[in-house]
């Protein structure tokens, strides 16, 4: 009741005198007649079968077909109906027994050699791709890897792996045609290079390898459907995978040729399936038949693919000749060329290489030993004899050795030899073979970091480490000889940071190398005269014929450079203040000696500069103001000296307070209240900068971190901002505080900046950017501070990673009073804001000012 039953009624007569036992088989799934749209996929067949007499007919246990036992009495005619589980109507089949268990154990086992194959060329394919990373092989395997899916979901496999039911396998079923497809598609993507077409190919695969994907997942919601549109699509692949393997073909492409007898073959068996899910092919051969042709069209795109496995690989094999090839190779590619000893003709053969970088015509380099001597550095040419002397003593033995050749145009080139003579030769024939390599630039570029390292980049003369280096062996060499006791003149100018001030860094720049160059004229061979940083310079004098010359040149030094600077029309007058310290016997040492002379340099500033002043014992006896600060200056950390106050930046727009600048103040016991201004130079010069302000950045960091507690942030948090101090901007252990500091505290991006002056920034702009890079990459903001102050190039301003201008309060004070400074004031908010900069602007005190400001 309720439903539409369908029934087949067919009658048997067993005719014998025995009873007889048939089994009648209905397949849940057959190739034949499955048609395109809406397949006929996996599903059960007949439900039960009802006889007109006997007990009714037991169901066989069976995974791929439903299968009834009928049983027959001798001479009987029974009347048999089937339930029908569908609406079509069933291939149905009346096998003897032991006919049907045949039939089926060799299906099993020509199924077993099918997908036996298969599998061995997925794992082959995939292990291709191991050894030569080309995306053809996992592309390739992919296809076969489906196509194994694909037929052990035909042959049953699934069902004795998983025990699927009759539905599940319809979804594997449409799953895995799909799937097919798919991989069909991604491999002549692949294979074909289409990725390197024109971007429409790309996106017309891309497209269509996400359709058929879709077709995957679509199988588990509608199976009959996915299978339809993934059996039509086989169509469409084949089609349109034969026009482009055609053209490619035609245009001379080595893989489309190599695939277009399989793209023939896999064609050819798509028909023969086509005609066969029509119906119009039938019996159990021809299913037989396209499973083997599909087993054949895997091996055919798997040979496809792995004859491309060793591509490239040198024809010649793995023999002697091939490592040839590839030793020779080698050597050109290095720019190597070889070097031959014969050490019984005393001989030596080079490469055609040498002989062109030094500018000689050929064969030059290639005969006697004493000809190629000719040819190397005087200082190069004992080292190199006695090398190959050594060689030949030693009947054998490594050469390695860098010497320097001379040029056609007198110039010399250097160059690293690496040879090694023959194991099996006797002495009397002793040959050496090796290589001879260019490296004049590496030399070169050696010296160029030696000479940097003990070297001023600006002036070019002895730094301060190679200027105690000199003094110390001065002081030391008179513990073992009698010598000339060295004297030292320390030279500070005066006022120079007002110079930079004013016509800016460039300018400073130009009159310190004019300040180089008229002390340089009083130096004598055995002498140095050393920068020794900013401002400042030494004399080590070695050459003087006693101690009371030292005070008469001093002083013409001195006389020396106060001689006018002609600087953008005018005139500049420099004056220093010079200490001279004189070696004072055996307990002088070269720190005393420098010391004495750089207080002597001090009492003549405090007598009013532009003096000399001669270093008096007495002088130790004096306090100096600047010794003491120093000494203070290093324990006022540890007192809890320093105190750390906020000044407040506020947003003129909103008037939001939007952060704070850390200012530093020192409670000295004594003096009360130092400014920064006056204890910083000092902390510099004695090395105490870089405590100070790791001292800082921590304290502001931390109070930082306060205020996000118990300031809700908004949009953006309140951040703290902190002066960077002129000499630690280009130490590296900036970064690594910054670092250090922002994991320690745990501090939002952006709520801590640094200021950066833009007189530090412009002393060497290609580095400051690289550092500044790196700080902005932690998450620092930057702030260029006392923008318009000094000079600065436009170009570099847009290539550092500044994200703010601080103006000179200068600048802002002077608006009031002066039209011309207001026009400056509004170009350089003008310019900040065209290049997406914020300008932050100091000293605004009234609210004319604040309101004015506001406007522009």
């Amino acid at each position: 009741a309720g439903t539409e039953p369908r029934w087949v009624v067919f009658a048997l007569t067993n005719r014998t005198g025995e009873a007889i036992e048939r089994w009648l088989t209905a397949d849940r799934y057959r190739l034949n007649g499955s048609q395109f749209f809406h397949p006929d996929l996996d599903k059960g067949r007949i439900t039960r079968v009802t006889p007109s007499i006997g007990f009714a007919p037991e169901r066989i246990a069976s995974d791929r077909t439903d299968i009834f036992r009928l049983s027959l009495e001798p001479g009987a005619v029974v009347t048999f109906v089937a339930e029908l589980a569908g609406e079509t109507y069933p291939h149905l089949s009346l096998w003897k027994v032991a006919a049907f268990e045949k039939k089926r154990r060799n299906s099993h086992l020509f199924n077993g050699i099918l997908l036996g194959i298969t599998g061995i060329m997925a794992i082959l394919l995939t292990a291709l791709f191991a050894a030569n990373h080309k995306a053809m092989f996992p592309a390739g395997a992919l296809v076969i890897w489906t196509g194994l899916a694909y037929l052990c979901v035909e042959f049953g496999f699934w069902h004795k792996l998983f025990n699927l039911s009759v539905e599940a396998n319809a979804i594997y079923r449409a799953a895995s045609e799909a799937a097919f497809a798919t991989s069909l598609v991604i491999f002549l993507y692949i294979f074909l290079s289409l990725r390197l077409w024109h971007t429409w190919v790309r996106l017309f695969f891309m497209s269509w390898i996400l359709a058929q994907a879709v077709l995957i997942v679509l199988a588990f919601a509608d199976a009959s459907l996915a299978a339809s549109f993934a059996r039509l699509s086989f169509g469409a692949i084949a089609l349109i995978g034969g026009l482009f393997i055609l053209f490619l073909a035609m245009r001379g492409q080595s893989r489309a040729l190599s695939l277009m007898p399989t793209w023939l073959l896999f064609a050819v068996w798509l028909f023969g399936m086509a005609v066969t899910i029509q119906g119009l092919l039938s019996g159990d051969m021809v299913i037989t038949a396209m499973n083997a042709g599909m087993v054949l069209v895997l091996a055919l795109f798997g040979f496809t693919v792995t004859q491309f496995a060793f591509q490239g690989i040198d024809h010649m094999g793995d023999g002697p000749a091939r490592r040839f090839y590839y030793n020779g190779q080698a050597i050109e590619g290095a720019g190597a060329s070889v070097w031959f000893w014969d050490a019984r003709h005393d001989s030596i053969e080079i490469g055609r290489e040498v002989e062109e970088a030094l500018g000689l015509s050929w064969g030059t380099l290639s005969g006697s030993f004493d000809d190629w001597l000719d040819y190397l550095h005087p200082a190069d040419r004992e080292r190199f004899s006695l090398m190959l002397l050594g060689v030949k003593e030693q009947n054998g033995g490594p050469v390695s050795i860098e010497f320097r050749m001379r040029r056609s145009d007198g110039s010399y080139l250097w160059y690293d030899l690496k040879a090694h003579t023959d194991d099996w030769v006797k002495a009397r024939t002793l040959t050496c073979v090796g290589l001879l390599n260019d490296i004049t630039g590496s030399k070169r570029a050696q010296e160029r970091l030696m000479h940097d390292a003990v070297h001023d980049s600006l002036t070019g003369l002895p730094n301060r480490q190679l200027y105690f280096d000199r003094l110390d062996i001065a002081v030391r060499r008179l513990e073992y000889e009698r010598a000339v006791p060295p004297a030292v003149l320390f030279i500070d100018l005066d006022r120079f940071k007002n110079i930079n001030r004013k016509f800016g860094m460039g300018v400073g720049d130009t009159m310190l190398l004019t300040v180089a160059r008229r002390l340089a004229r009083y130096m004598r061979p055995q002498d140095t005269l050393a920068r020794l940083g900013g401002d400042q310079f030494a004399i080590l004098l070695l050459s003087h014929g006693s101690f009371d010359e030292i005070p008469l040149l001093a002083e013409r030094i001195r006389k020396a450079l106060r001689g006018p600077i002609r600087i953008a029309g005018e005139e500049v007058i420099l004056t220093s203040s010079i200490g001279c310290g004189l070696y004072s016997g055996s307990h002088c040492t070269a720190e005393g000696l420098h010391r004495e002379a750089e207080i002597a340099m001090y009492r003549a500033k405090r007598m009013g500069t532009d003096r000399v002043e001669m270093f008096k014992p007495e002088m130790l006896t004096v306090r100096d103001d600047r010794v003491a600060l120093e000494s203070d200056l290093r324990q006022a950390i540890a007192r809890g000296e320093l105190e750390i106050l906020y000044q407040p930046i506020m947003r003129l727009a909103r008037n939001e307070l939007v952060g704070f600048e850390a200012q530093l103040r020192w409670e000295h016991p004594r003096l009360g209240v130092i400014n920064p201004a006056d204890f910083l130079p000092i902390a510099e010069q004695s090395g105490a900068i870089a405590e100070l302000g790791a001292f800082v950045l921590d304290q502001a960091t931390r109070e930082a971190v306060r205020w996000q507690k118990i300031v809700p942030s908004g949009e953006k948090p309140l951040f703290v901002s902190v002066n960077v101090a002129s000499g630690k901007l280009f130490r590296e252990e900036l970064v690594v505080d910054v670092r250090h500091i922002l994991s320690r505290h745990k501090l939002l991006p952006g709520a801590l900046r640094l200021e950066v002056s833009e007189a530090i920034v412009m002393e060497n702009p290609e580095q400051a950017a690289d550092i500044l890079d790196t700080l902005k990459a932690l998450g620092t903001g930057l702030s260029m501070d006392d923008f318009g102050e000094g000079y600065s190039s436009l170009s570099y301003l847009l290539r550092l990673p500044f994200d703010t201008l601080k103006v000179n309060r200068e600048v802002v004070n002077r608006r009031p009073h002066q039209e011309d400074d207001a026009i400056i004031l509004r170009s350089i908010v003008a310019l900040a804001h065209e290049l997406d900069r914020n300008v932050v602007l100091q000293g605004i005190e009234s609210d004319e000012d604040a309101a004015y400001l506001r406007s522009i």
